[in-house]
Order: structure tokens, then C-alpha cells, then sequence
């Protein structure tokens, strides 16, 4: 993925890597835009329920299923995933360069804290969803765990993937039977922008170890399956991306239909235990979901990796940007949504947020592939390269971090 030649600092090498991460991390992208546009229809209480509203209108009941089964509880598990396929890619990496053990992984740690700081800096500034910090806390603490035996790491990923489901599962259905008019629902909805900030960064505190602990499954399991490189190299590993992608959609569109029918407003007397087991169900075949994208995406790369056409490579291009990117949407759903900006959350519907939210993802391929065109980085992904090559490492070895920093920096996430 790196070719070795050095080039001028803050400029990219042609990229000619492997296509499946950056395209899983490009689409993957837009599948974050429409989880997170349709939060703020309404106001707070969307945020507040966990849920996409329904506003009434049919075409709105139809968006709030589809998103339901397709991509709410489907994106986390997924970003997860290749947050920790680059992970390992990168442990991999190092090792080759001939570090030791504890050497690579305090590569990744100091990345890691970079992450945290930037994850509360964004939620500080923009959105309350952040998972910056999650990812940053996940390579502080669980980044020890992605060498240990396979019966080890999947037993801690089970583990993690139950605990997940039920913590999230939980709270989206204690979300949903919440009352829109409570107190949280009121900060949010204030017109004051330093109250709004209070609120993300209260949130941010809550849901950074809860984002950690649901996405531990996903990112130990991608990082036990860079080991083979599965992404780079697909065609060696058809057969089992195949059935991963089968039974992994499968799973998350039969597991997504209970909730969708209560997000749609075609059940509306569930009870409060049965939303509660759908919930639970609902993100439990997410982490299938999340797999299951990710192999699909493989296999369309393989397909497509001797034959990319511009929009395929200006897709990659945001993959490989994907940070900034996850940013900049931060950054639309401030201007659009607030109520002390444009305040759209009050005045559109699903239907209208999920156009919104496909815009938003277009402007940012779009942006990518200039930069792309320009063999610039993303400059999220500059900054955290920068920072992290001046957090202190040993001599002779700057061009190899940067190199690293600038992988681990393709990885935001939810």
C-alpha cells in the first residue's frame, strides 16, 4: 500500500493500494450521512428517541423503515470493522519494519490519544454522535488484545458483541418510549449555541465508552482478518466473503423488519418489553449487517479493481479521505439543522433529511476526488499525520510513521 518513495511532505503517493478498503470506507460514508441526517428531524427528539421520526406522510414512514432495516445499527459495526482491519494493517506493518512488539503498538496508543482529543474537540464543536473518541479509547485499551489467540479473541469479541447489543439495544428502546419534552430534548433544541455545545460534549462524555464497548467486536474480529489481508487481496478469499455477505445481509434485514414496522408507524401499541427484545435483536444482527456490507463491498472491488471508473475512484477517494470527510458532514448538520443556524431539523421530514444526507455525501467525493486529482491528503487526515509524527518518536524512522499515521488516519467512524 505504500510504494516507499519519498515524496514532499503533505502531498499523497499516486494511489495505486488495493480498492476495497477505500471503497467499503467511501460508501460506507454514506450510509453514515443517512444514520446521522435523519437524527435531527424534529428537533432533539429524534436524538433523544434513537429512532427516525415519522412526520406523517407515507413517503416519510417508507424512509423511516428502509433506513431502519438498511442502515441505522448497520454503519457502527461496519466502520468498526475497518477501523480495525487498518489497525492491524498498520501492527503488521510496523512489525516488518522491524519493531518490536510493545514498539508498534505504542505507534498506534499515540495515534489513539490523538483520536480522543480529536473526537472531543469535534463533539465540543459540532456533533454529539461522535465516535472519534470511541476509536481513540479502543486503541488505547484494546489494541493488546488484537495478538492474542484466535479462542481468545473471538471469545472476547462474543462478548463484546452481547454486551454491545444489549447496552445499545437498551438504551434505543429507553430512547424511544422517552418523552421528546424532557430536559435533554429542551438543551438541545436551545437557540444558544454555547448551550448546544454543553449538551454534545455532556453527551460525548456518556457515549464514548458505550460506542467503545459496542464496537470492540467488530474492530477485533477486523483486526484479526487483516492477517490475511483479507481486504487487499478479495480473490483469495471469494468463497468466504461470498457467504459472509449472503447470510450476513440476510441476517440484518430479517433482524431489522420487527423495528422497522414500529419506526415506520405500522405497529404502534408495542409494548415496552417487546420493544426492548427488538432492539436488542435489532443491533444484534447489525454486527452481521456490518460484516456482511463489508464483504459485499470486497467482492464489488474485485470485480471492479481492473476497470475503475471515475466515480468508483473518486469513491475510493473519499474512503481514503474518510475522516475529513465524516467531519465535513459534522459540519453540514450543524449549518443545516441547528436551530440557531437554518434550523431545517424542524421544517423536513425522513425523506427530505435522506436527501440531504445524499448531497452531503456527493459534495464530499466530489471534494475528495480534487484532492485526489491534486495528491493532497484530506486535512483531518494531514493534521492527525502531522500531530501524530510530532508526538515523539525515534530517529529514522519519520518517513515509516507518517506512513502509519496517515492509515490510521483513514479511519473515523459510526
Amino acid at each position: 500500500m505504500n510504494d516507499g518513495a519519498r515524496r514532499p511532505s503533505g502531498t499523497e503517493a499516486p494511489e495505486r493500494h488495493a480498492l476495497a478498503p477505500d471503497l467499503a470506507r467511501g460508501l460506507m460514508l454514506l450510509i453514515v450521512a443517512l444514520v446521522h441526517a435523519h437524527m435531527f428531524v424534529g428537533g432533539s427528539a429524534a436524538v433523544i428517541r434513537g429512532y427516525p421520526p415519522v412526520a406523517g406522510s407515507p413517503l416519510d414512514a417508507w424512509t423511516a423503515g428502509l433506513l431502519t432495516v438498511l442502515a441505522d445499527s448497520r454503519s457502527f459495526p461496519m466502520f468498526a470493522l475497518l477501523f480495525g482491519y487498518g489497525t492491524g494493517r498498520i501492527l503488521a506493518r510496523e512489525r516488518a519494519r522491524g519493531r518490536d512488539e510493545p514498539g508498534a503498538r505504542a505507534v498506534l496508543r499515540r495515534r489513539a490519544r490523538w483520536l480522543l482529543l480529536f473526537g472531543f474537540v469535534h463533539a465540543l464543536l459540532l456533533f454529539a454522535g461522535d465516535v472519534l473518541g470511541a476509536y481513540g479509547l479502543l486503541g488505547l485499551v484494546a489494541v493488546g488484545l488484537t495478538g492474542v489467540p484466535d479462542r481468545t479473541l473471538y471469545t472476547v469479541a462474543g462478548v463484546g458483541v452481547a454486551m454491545g447489543a444489549v447496552l445499545y439495544g437498551g438504551t434505543l428502546a429507553a430512547n424511544a418510549s422517552g418523552d421528546p419534552g424532557g430536559t435533554a430534548a429542551a438543551m438541545f433544541l436551545a437557540a444558544d449555541p454555547a448551550t448546544d455545545a454543553a449538551y454534545r460534549v455532556g453527551t460525548w462524555m456518556f457515549t464514548t465508552p458505550l460506542f467503545a464497548v459496542v464496537s470492540l467486536g467488530p474492530f477485533l474480529i477486523g483486526a484479526r482478518v487483516a492477517r490475511q489481508r483479507v481486504l487487499e487481496e478479495p480473490g483469495r478469499h471469494r468463497a468466504m466473503l461470498r457467504r459472509v455477505a449472503l447470510w450476513g445481509t440476510a441476517l440484518s434485514v430479517v433482524g431489522g423488519l420487527p423495528l422497522a414496522m414500529i419506526t415506520s408507524g405500522t405497529w404502534t401499541t408495542a409494548p415496552s418489553d417487546v420493544t426492548l427484545g427488538l432492539s436488542v435483536l435489532h443491533v444484534l444482527t447489525g454486527y452481521a449487517g456490518g460484516c456482511g456490507l463489508a464483504a459485499a463491498v470486497a467482492l464489488l472491488a474485485l470485480r471492479l479493481e481492473g476497470r475503475r471508473s471515475g466515480t468508483v475512484s473518486a469513491v475510493a477517494a473519499c474512503g481514503r479521505r474518510s475522516l475529513s470527510c465524516y467531519v465535513g458532514q459534522s459540519v453540514v448538520w450543524l449549518v443545516l439543522f441547528a436551530p440557531y443556524t437554518f434550523g431545517l431539523g424542524d421544517r423536513v421530514g425522513v425523506f427530505a433529511s435522506a436527501l440531504v444526507a445524499l448531497g452531503t455525501w456527493c459534495v464530499g467525493v466530489l471534494a475528495a476526488e480534487l484532492l485526489r486529482r491534486r495528491n493532497r491528503p484530506g486535512p483531518a487526515e494531514a493534521l492527525l499525520r502531522k500531530a501524530t509524527r510530532r508526538a515523539g518518536k525515534p530517529p529514522g524512522v519519520r518517513g515509516e510513521e507518517r506512513s502509519s499515521a496517515a492509515d490510521a488516519s483513514r479511519s473515523p467512524r459510526h
